[in-house]
């Protein structure tokens, strides 16, 4: 659910409340974990009312998904003019974005097994979209003629995040830019020139 769009007449909703209760779902995330993030604790330390957080998320899976995104920076595809750079460009969205939001990512990545609203909600707003982009710069590379046609780039294209999410889980830290070089350049270009 948009947390920008006006939801009927009235006044706009206030950024500042959203900013409140995105944080504290990331705080009490990291304090209590997936299972004792409630939307009453966050309400309480967002100190807001319950309405104010189902006004903008209708789960508590949505609120959690939107408080991970909330740590994660957007990113355009690239086009650097180069397949390394642009696979470089893509890929460091899983790179090193700070202890905060590797800690958050890893407190749902070890709960979407078991709850499938969240590993759907997850999915699709945190995992799926920085695949897209890895996706569509080996699909720019393959119309161009620098990779070849047959490339299974579904699966070449989730070698840096299953590398990033292990990273989250195990370690609770994102992957060091140097770990996406190397990712890029001993087993992306290498799978890329078939």
């Amino acid at each position: 659910m948009s947390t920008d769009a006006l939801t009927g007449p009235g006044r706009p909703r206030d950024p500042e409340v959203e900013r409140s209760i995105l944080t504290a779902t990331q705080d009490l995330l990291i304090e209590r974990g997936y299972g004792g993030t409630t939307i009453a604790a966050v309400a309480a330390r967002a100190r807001c009312g319950k309405s104010a957080i189902y006004r903008r998320w209708d789960t508590k899976a949505a609120l959690v998904v939107a408080a991970v995104a909330a740590t994660q920076q957007k990113r355009e595809v690239p086009d650097t003019g180069n397949l390394r750079d642009d696979l470089l460009a893509a890929a460091s969205h899983f790179a090193d974005s700070g202890d905060r939001a590797a800690l958050v990512l890893s407190r749902i990545l070890s709960e979407i097994g078991r709850d499938p609203e969240l590993y759907q909600a997850a999915r699709e707003s945190i995992g799926g979209p920085p695949v897209a982009v890895l996706v569509a710069v080996i699909e720019r590379w393959t119309e161009r003629g620098v990779v070849p046609s047959g490339i299974p780039v579904e699966l070449i294209a989730g070698i840096v995040p299953t590398a990033a999410f292990g990273s989250v889980t195990l370690r609770q830290r994102a992957l060091e830019l140097q770990s996406i070089r190397e990712l890029v350049d001993f087993v992306l270009l290498p799978a890329l020139a078939r």
